[in-house]
């Protein structure tokens, strides 16, 4: 029995699901907004937001005079130009186009910079015509 065991398994082996739950966060990033079916909304939103987390933690005002600065033998602006290439490689691991880990900190994440958490929507849709499966969109709110 999995009586409180957390996580979403979604019927498929640990690489598959890994697989899904990638391919879903990175049209969500690509498009602001997908449809897939309840379960795997649920599954995906918050692994999402923490990539869009991430991004948050990687905001930085003007990283070419950060980098500069480190350059020039600042040790904590090189510290915190550690920090920021270490975040997005860490989203880049997940998300394997980096156009879209590009637009993760460079869009997504300054629009969420004063919003403590909930950054995605789910809007259940109904029934799939097929096989009566219940259907979400899951979106950037």
């Amino acid at each position: 029995m999995r009586h409180r065991v957390p996580g979403h398994q979604l019927g498929r082996p640990a690489d598959q699901r890994k697989a899904v739950l990638r391919a879903l966060a990175t049209e969500l990033f690509r498009h602001d907004e997908i449809v897939t079916t309840l379960a795997k909304a649920k599954a995906v939103r918050p692994f999402a937001e923490r990539l869009i987390t991430k991004g948050k933690h990687g905001l930085v005002d003007d990283y070419k005079a950060l980098a500069e600065k480190a350059r020039g033998g600042d040790k904590d602006a090189a510290k915190e130009v550690a920090r920021i290439v270490h975040l997005r490689r860490q989203v880049g691991g997940v998300v394997y186009d980096r156009e879209v880990v590009r637009r993760v900190f460079d869009e997504i994440a300054p629009r969420y910079k004063e919003r403590q958490g909930g950054y995605c929507r789910i809007i259940r849709t109904g029934p799939r015509r097929g096989d009566n499966t219940e259907m979400a969109i899951i979106q950037l709110v």
